[in-house]
């Protein structure tokens, strides 16, 4: 038997099938990870204010999107990160565009069902603080953060 070469292991195309499988399994799981939203990213960072509504349009979404552009320094001023999540539209955050895996996600986080408004505060140790209806407002919301032990030493530091 010289000149021949055994073949030990898997055949070429047995070989070809597991890579590819295996590739999909990673693939898989990477689209897994990208439909997320790692909220504990935020954690001692920020307090995040998650809206969930119907769409951009949504009267009542509106309503309180106008209360937020007109206390801008406040909002600021407690470290407040807000995601916008529309049933319909684009959803995002000041700075990220969300996925539609992305908003599915955060719906069955919070248990959000279809045609719900909600507004969810969690607090910069990742605690849900507040959640009620939207309009909720910032007469409900900023009480809420400034009386957090956390806010309360940020307020004294700052105000020093």
């Amino acid at each position: 038997m010289r000149g021949r070469i055994k073949s030990r292991g898997c055949p070429i195309p047995l070989l070809l099938l597991l890579i590819l499988l295996v590739g999909m399994m990673v693939h898989s799981s990477l689209a897994k990870d990208q439909d997320q939203v790692d909220l504990s990213a935020y954690q001692w960072k920020s307090r995040l204010l998650v809206l969930f509504s119907l769409s951009e349009d949504d009267p009542v979404y509106q309503s309180f999107k106008e209360q937020l552009q007109g206390r801008t320094q406040e909002v600021h001023d407690r470290d407040l990160l807000t995601f916008h999540v529309f049933e319909t539209g684009e959803s995002r955050t000041a700075h990220l565009q969300l996925n539609e895996g992305q908003v599915l996600f955060l719906r069955k986080k919070f248990s959000i069902m279809p045609g719900q408004r909600e507004v969810i505060l969690i607090g910069k140790d990742g605690g849900v603080k507040f959640r009620g209806e939207l309009p909720a407002g910032f007469s409900d919301i900023f009480p809420i953060i400034d009386a957090m032990p956390m806010r309360q030493r940020e307020m004294r530091e700052r105000s020093k």
